[in-house]
């Protein structure tokens, strides 16, 4: 009987040894803009002490050539913008941050998400809209100094996961957004390859670029069926999703980071889902795989429940990180399942 314990024991070695070197990672997506608005210092600091692996950072660019932490490259949907700065807006009614200074940018209050057209909240059960507390617009660097400093201070180690948003919108008006970021990036020790950074692009061309310019830590291919918001690339995120656009995304990035619904495809009635091939064919081609988004109110079709969609990220998946809007929830599930 003790021969075959041992035995059954020595057998399961390897995959506890396994179990054991999984530690998917949590990017504070925005944040922890489930709690406070998005990319706010505040919802940076609250991300960080919940215990995140990344914070996350969107860059665009103002007039004046300063690098800001903004979603949108526009001001609306979460600024007094249209308050402050009536008729300032383009054609099409919005407000680009590209059309305003720095200081006109920081003069912004910024509140939870909402829709301009009737000022209701995205997401309803959120942080109040229009709360009216001095929340700002924070530069990039600001939030490297901030993370940085709370390294120092509390002896960790969290990283940074910068996306470059609309790069090719940026670099026709003339501001050329990827160089400006890999600079500053590179200006407080990240550009290297075992930096505790991510940079993240939806834009392939820019994906390519960002290694001509001299980016050699990690970087991450974004990949949706819409594309981006300002340049009709929905052709070459189909490809993304192939085989082929696998292999070529390989050849730069060392990270394949679909939205999860393209790796989880539901099905027609939304209660199950499909594993799509582009999972393995990333691992084949020796990438890590990140995903996004995750939200405790509102989990993606093919899942009944929060945890269910958590089941197929980590369990079935084993997907190396996920975005989370809600990260102490992720974190909590994980340590729940022996993977913290």
């Amino acid at each position: 009987m003790k021969h075959a314990v041992l035995a059954l024991m020595l057998l399961l070695l390897p995959l506890a040894a396994q179990a054991a070197d999984y530690r998917p990672a949590v990017a504070g997506h925005r944040g922890a803009c489930g709690y406070l608005p998005e990319h706010t210092l505040e919802s940076k600091v609250m991300a960080y002490t919940m215990g995140v692996d990344y914070v996350e950072q969107d860059v665009v660019f103002t007039r004046d050539n300063v690098l800001v932490v903004l979603h949108d490259h526009t001001l609306e949907t979460t600024t007094d913008v249209a308050k402050k700065f009536p008729g300032r807006h383009r054609a099409d009614g919005s407000y680009y941050a590209i059309d305003f200074t720095l200081a006109e940018i920081k003069s912004l209050l910024v509140t939870e998400r909402f829709d301009p057209k009737t000022g209701k909240a995205v997401f309803s059960g959120r942080f109040p809209v229009g709360w009216g507390i001095d929340f700002r617009v924070p530069t990039l660097e600001e939030e490297i100094l901030l993370v940085q400093g709370l390294n120092k201070s509390t002896g960790r180690n969290v990283g940074l996961y910068v996306e470059v948003k609309e790069p090719a919108f940026h670099e026709k008006e003339g501001k050329p957004i990827m160089k400006a970021t890999i600079e500053m990036l590179a200006k407080y020790g990240y550009n290297k390859k075992d930096a505790n950074v991510i940079l993240q692009i939806f834009d392939f061309d820019a994906v390519k670029k960002s290694r001509e310019l001299g980016w050699v830590a990690p970087l991450a291919m974004l990949v949706d069926m819409d594309g981006q918001m300002l340049i009709d690339d929905k052709s070459v995120h189909k490809w993304l999703l192939t085989e082929e656009g696998v292999k070529e995304v390989s050849k730069y990035a060392n990270i394949y980071a679909p939205w999860f619904s393209h790796l989880a495809v539901p099905s027609e009635d939304g209660k199950s889902y499909t594993a799509a091939p582009c999972l393995k064919w990333a691992r084949d081609a020796g990438m890590q795989v990140h995903t996004w988004t995750h939200r405790t109110d509102k989990v993606l079709s093919g899942f009944a429940t929060e945890e269910a969609m958590l089941d197929a990220m980590f369990k079935e998946m084993k997907l190396d990180a996920v975005f989370s809007d809600f990260p102490d929830n992720v974190i909590a599930y994980l340590k729940k399942n022996g993977l913290r």
